[in-house]
This record gives C-alpha cells, sequence and structure tokens, in this order.
C-alpha cells in the first residue's frame, strides 16, 4: 500500500473507527458486520413459496406456493428476500432506516446482488423502481433508503432507476405492530403511478427494505400493473 495511504487509513481509524453494523463493537475490517455477528446471520435458503418467497419449515423438502398465495394470489410475479429480519441484521437495518447511516446503502445493496443473482439473472428486469415514502415522512427522514437501495442495484444491473415514477400520494400510519387485514387497509390506494409511458410494458424490479406481509409492494405492484408494466417482481434485504 502506498505510504501516503496507509498513514490516512491509520488517522481516518483513530479519528473513525470501523463498527460493526450489527452489535457496534469496534472492528478492525473493512466487513459490515464482526465474526460473531456473520455467524448469527439466517440466509434464507430453500425451502419457500415460489411466489411471495416466504421460508417453509425444513421438513419440506422442495419448494412451492404457499396457501396464503394461493388463495389470495398477489400482483408481484414473485418476491425474494436475502435475510430473516433478526439480528444482527436488524440492527443494521434500523441505522441505515432510521438512524441516518445511509453509508450502510452500499453494502447492503452487495449482499442483495449477491444472494440475489439467480433470481435477477433470471426475470431480466427492465426498470428499478423502489416503493416511496409520503413527502412529509420524506421531508422528517431527509432520504429514502429504499431509493439509495435501488440506485446502487440499477446502476450495476446497468438498467435506469425510475424513483420518481411510483408515489405515495396518501399518508399512511408505521405498519409496525398491524394485523395483516390492518396493514392491507392501511396502504390501499395510497400509491399512484405518476409517468406510466416509463412503466408501461416493462419488467419491473420493485425495492423495498423490508417485507413482512406483502402489503406494500402488493399494492404498489397492483398500480404499477394498472398502469401497463408487463410484471413486477420484488427484491428486499430481509423478512419477517
Amino acid at each position: 500500500m502506498w505510504k501516503g495511504k496507509l498513514y490516512f487509513k491509520k488517522i481516518r481509524d483513530i479519528f473513525f473507527p470501523l463498527v460493526c453494523a450489527g452489535c457496534g463493537k469496534q472492528i478492525n475490517t473493512n466487513s459490515l458486520f464482526c465474526a460473531e455477528c456473520q455467524e448469527s446471520i439466517q440466509v434464507i435458503t430453500l425451502p419457500f413459496c415460489q411466489i411471495c418467497g416466504r421460508p417453509f419449515p425444513l421438513k419440506y423438502t422442495s419448494t412451492h406456493v404457499c396457501g396464503g398465495c394461493l388463495k389470495n394470489p398477489p400482483f408481484f410475479k414473485a418476491a425474494r428476500s436475502v435475510f430473516i429480519y433478526t439480528e444482527p441484521i436488524k440492527r443494521s437495518i434500523i441505522q441505515f432506516k432510521f438512524k441516518g447511516n445511509t453509508a450502510l446503502a452500499n453494502d447492503l445493496a452487495k449482499m442483495l446482488l449477491f444472494h440475489l443473482q439467480d433470481f435477477l439473472g433470471q426475470i431480466k428486469p427492465e426498470t428499478v423502481i423502489p416503493v416511496p415514502l409520503h413527502l412529509k415522512r420524506l421531508r422528517e427522514r431527509g432520504y429514502n433508503q429504499c431509493v439509495l437501495l435501488a440506485q446502487i442495484i440499477a446502476k450495476y444491473l446497468k438498467i435506469p432507476c425510475e424513483k420518481m415514477v411510483l408515489k405515495k400520494v396518501k399518508p399512511t400510519l408505521p405498519q409496525v405492530g398491524l394485523s395483516q387485514a390492518q396493514r392491507h387497509k392501511n396502504v390501499k390506494g395510497s400509491f399512484a403511478v405518476i409517468h406510466p409511458q416509463l412503466v408501461k410494458g416493462k419488467r419491473i424490479l420493485l425495492i423495498d427494505d423490508v417485507f413482512t406481509t406483502g402489503s406494500t409492494v402488493n399494492e404498489c405492484a397492483k398500480v404499477l400493473h394498472k398502469a401497463g408494466a408487463s410484471g413486477v417482481w420484488v427484491a428486499t434485504l430481509s423478512r419477517t
């Protein structure tokens, strides 16, 4: 390493030490997590629902469509999440989403791209669209974490990121703590497509941070479908 860079790195580590995004402990590598937290991460693997991506108990040996998707088929073609929403992933997403730690966007987006590369290769999206925030909440937070993720993912896939196409037109209550029925009612009619010409006939990759019941992404997929999208696929960092 060039001596000047090495000196700068030492100075940086003194004033801005690298810390684990999961537990906050100081670490000496450029990894997002310390070794202990890394071992605690639960990556979602088969078997899971072919549509919503909900993990099945290990007693199931093959993937299939879950009862929920059979009874009420969603408007999206398929959804995939990388991690189970437990520590240390939960803490890192909270830091990224609510605590202003936008520097995590790059590493989180890269993890999504790495773990979902087969899924993305199969669907061949033409446009990336982030789940939007209502203007009031965007002003309060100062940024939309989904936009940050979507921009990095779109750049890697070499396709457009249309962050102004989907708009949240109605403020809603936070989804945390609501039942599935309440979540569905809460987001109903809260999204609209502003520039349908950018959606019509396109294969859309919809980006969100956490998949819980799927109510939010399904409502987004619904209006994108009505605007003429040929298909909507969902990718999230984690799911509960």
